[in-house]
């Protein structure tokens, strides 16, 4: 065998046992958090895909569809192994594995001596960054396809092929088709470095690449409308996005600070000032006061050379930042989910720029092994202990229920281990449909339960349809059951 290839494939096997190792340690850290109805909706997605309704007609989805980033990849892993519940923890952690192991392989391509430690960053999530690393349809896979494209690019400045750019332009369109991120965490930064670049040798910089990010917009565009006009999934989307008013800014600045500190595992206030108490805080904070001010430093420094990654990388921090604070779509800390990519893009910068000598090498890595050691939640195996063994789930499946109604958070999380269907509604002036991660036919099919989250509720449900022939406790909700079939037409 050729020495070539013996060393090809002994990365390609160094690589899969790093992602089997890394998927299970993901996952028993997933296994932390309790199913939810927007993860749970993914599943269902793919589970509707494989009993061949493959473009999801009929399915209202999110804010972006995340049909190629999030559901395929649960669609590959049930259609070659048969479903199994263990999948919804399984399927986000092997997502964040290959995040992690392209990000890594980056880092080699970026800087062979790197300070690759820096990873540590993303790859050893604190409990609040599982939860925003961890479920599904939270943007990780659109994520991959940017490092992917990253690689790509890289690719074709050691040995330029034509093959290489069409490659890219497919994996951009099907990124840009299912999550709309990628235009903000890649088109737009490369397309400014790329602007950049130009100005500062006065000549066009990388044209075929820029024909590659402007083709792969228009074909996504083209891809969206005839998945439109064949009767695909719809998209609800976004509310219209517009500037934040002056209060709303500075609200958006706290949930900034801390949601940035508590992804670090650096949010300190109102911690008792000890060892105990705040040592573990204080710790993180200072490894990310170091990580920002590496990034400002590489941002100013007029002795490095910058290139089309640098600046794009910059770009891309800086343009998902003043985003988040500007614009009226923060809600709460886990709204800096957004923000991974940065965090991301940050990591690889400051990893391809820190030089060391042997003995700072080795110190960042002990560093880093520390800050994991900090940072990482104990992790579970019974994934079903974490989920209170499904009683809602398990007392609808007793009682032989298999169509119904429920607010939104209720539905969809309680639609497993057991196959029931539960449509979300809307309780306003009048029970509705709520057509945002459901499909449409469950309203007119109807049920024979509703499961409701308060009395009042329930009381409002008997209104509308009658008196119920059982009503129970049910985990904090009160089931309704009717001997007849409900129905919700639009």
């Amino acid at each position: 065998m050729p020495v070539r290839i013996r060393k090809t494939s002994k990365t390609l096997l160094g690589y899969l046992v790093a992602f089997v190792v890394l998927s299970a340690f993901y996952m028993s850290l997933a296994a932390t958090l309790p199913l939810n109805s927007d993860s749970v909706s993914a599943v269902l997605e793919a589970q509707d895909i494989l009993h061949g309704n493959v473009l999801l007609r009929g399915w209202d989805l999110s804010t972006e569809p995340y049909y190629v980033t999030e559901i395929l990849p649960y669609v590959v892993v049930a259609g070659l192994a048969g479903w199994h519940l263990s999948f919804y923890y399984l399927v986000p952690a092997m997502l964040l594995a290959a995040l992690v192991l392209l990000a890594f392989q980056l880092c080699r391509v970026l800087a062979p001596a790197g300070a690759w430690f820096w990873l540590v960053l993303v790859a050893a999530p604190t409990a609040f960054g599982v939860q925003v690393l961890l479920i599904s349809c939270i943007h990780i896979g659109a994520y991959i396809g940017v490092l992917a494209c990253w690689l790509l690019i890289f690719a074709q400045k050691k040995q330029e092929r034509p093959a290489v750019w069409g490659v890219l332009i497919g994996l951009l369109v099907l990124c840009l088709a299912s999550d709309d991120i990628i235009k903000y965490g890649f088109i737009l930064p490369v397309l400014g470095a790329l602007a950049v670049l130009s100005v500062q040798k006065r000549r066009l910089e990388q044209g075929r690449l820029l024909l590659c990010l402007l083709a792969s917009v228009v074909l996504a565009h083209g891809l969206k409308t005839v998945l439109t006009h064949n009767g695909a999934f719809h998209v609800p989307g976004l509310w219209t996005m517009a500037f934040a008013g002056q209060g709303r800014i500075g609200y958006n600045l706290s949930v900034l600070v801390s949601g940035v500190l508590h992804f670090f595992g650096a949010y300190f206030f109102e911690k008792e000032f000890s060892p105990h108490g705040s040592g573990s805080e204080l710790f993180h904070l200072a490894v990310l006061l170091l990580a920002l001010w590496g990034v400002v430093r590489i941002a100013r420094s007029k002795t490095i050379l910058h290139d089309v990654f640098d600046y794009a990388a910059l770009f891309c921090i800086g343009l998902m930042v003043g985003a988040f604070t500007v614009s009226q779509l923060p809600i709460d800390d886990a709204s800096t989910r957004y923000l991974v990519l940065p965090y991301v893009m940050m990591a690889l910068l400051l990893a391809r720029h820190t030089v060391l000598p042997a003995g700072g090498r080795m110190l960042g890595v002990v560093g880093a092994a520390a800050y994991a050691l900090l940072s990482v939640p104990a992790p579970v195996v019974h994934f079903w202990q974490t989920n209170r063994n499904f009683p809602v789930n398990m007392e609808l499946a007793r009682l032989g229920l298999r169509q119904g109604f429920a607010p939104y958070w209720s539905a969809a999380v309680n639609a497993l281990p057991n196959p029931v269907r539960i449509a979300p509604v809307d309780f306003s002036a009048e029970i509705r449909p709520f057509h945002f991660l459901s499909k449409r036919d469950w309203y007119t099919q109807g049920g024979t339960f509703f499961l409701c989250d308060t009395p009042a509720q329930a009381a409002q449900a008997q209104a509308r349809f009658g008196a119920a022939q059982r009503v129970e406790p049910v985990d904090g909700h009160v089931l309704l059951v009717w001997d007849k079939t409900l129905r919700l037409p639009d």
